[in-house]
């Protein structure tokens, strides 16, 4: 790895009123997050018990595409967009990913029953982290 880079990615980082930078290239991966700066999720507490059939199926996750703050609903005030338990559809909203400013919906690529929800409300994660696993359902 370029030293330099990494020099000169702290230094911007301390200079400027970012709270953290990512940088990609290549096989190179750098995320670095400026002390006292919200810190990536931990996964929440374990998931109420469901039926012991869902959790024997396959399931599957989807993960955060880019780091940025997860958001369970549209606003502080409303309720969040799925619950563990709740059944969805393919293309439904079931959270919300803020980075640079921008809201990003977060959708179920498939039809399933929400098994675990992996992130806090308001936490920062990371690109890949995992922020829901999904029972898909039964083809017809």
């Amino acid at each position: 790895m370029d030293d330099a880079l990494l020099d000169r990615l702290v230094a911007l980082l301390n200079d400027s009123g970012l709270r953290e930078i990512e940088f990609e290239e290549g096989d190179i991966h750098i995320h670095l997050v400026k002390d006292g700066a919200t810190r990536p999720a931990v996964p929440a507490a374990p998931a109420p018990a469901l039926a012991p059939e869902l959790m024997a199926a396959r399931n599957y996750t989807i993960a955060a595409g880019l780091t940025g703050t997860f958001y369970r609903s549209s606003s502080p005030e409303a309720l969040p967009f799925v619950e563990v338990g709740d059944h969805v559809e393919e293309g439904q909203t079931i959270g919300l990913l803020e980075a640079m400013k921008m809201l990003n919906p977060i959708e179920a690529d498939r039809a399933g029953r929400v098994i675990s929800i992996a992130a806090e409300n308001g936490a920062l994660v990371i690109r890949g982290a995992t922020l829901f696993r999904i029972v898909p359902d039964e083809p017809s």
